[in-house]
């Protein structure tokens, strides 16, 4: 019976090969003079996470999905529930309270849908700027006291 023969190679060979193969594979696939690289060079992605707030008004602190919000001198919202939140809009279903609606439809406060945008990004976070409230059970021109009404309420937003 005959016993396999095996080949020796001593050390340095076997790497001198694997060195030379590496070379070989790398310098193949290049033009001759180098590998050209032209166009301006890509920007690091923005930053399109982080925390999204409102604020209830200077010197208050930030919320996220907040139960109750004071949206202007006259308007509160009250048992809000989130259905969305952090993206370009969130939108709750609550309460609208205060005297917001003019005489004749004050009897208490209103069912509404609420919905917060115009975020406003900051470093590492954003703030939503503006609100629309819709209250139920009113006709439109009475929901409307002034010229934006509760169509575009501005939110405050912090400086940086």
């Amino acid at each position: 019976m005959r016993s396999p023969r095996t080949l020796t190679v001593p050390l340095g060979a076997a790497a001198l090969a694997a060195a030379l193969a590496a070379a070989v594979l790398l310098c193949g696939c290049a033009e001759p003079g180098g590998l050209k690289v032209s166009g301006p060079a890509q920007s690091p992605p923005a930053a399109t996470g982080g925390p999204v707030y409102v604020s209830e008004g200077p010197g208050k602190s930030p919320l996220r999905r907040p139960a109750a919000l004071p949206v202007s001198e006259t308007v509160r919202l009250a048992g809000l529930r989130w259905r969305t939140w952090g993206g370009a809009t969130a939108v709750a279903v609550g309460r609208v309270e205060g005297a917001w609606c003019g005489p004749g439809c004050q009897e208490g406060p209103r069912r509404a849908k609420v919905t917060l945008s115009g975020l406003v990004r900051q470093d590492r976070s954003a703030y939503y700027s503006r609100a629309t409230v819709e209250p139920g059970g009113l006709p439109a021109e009475r929901s409307v006291p002034g010229p934006a009404g509760l169509r575009d309420l501005r939110l405050h937003v912090p400086q940086r």
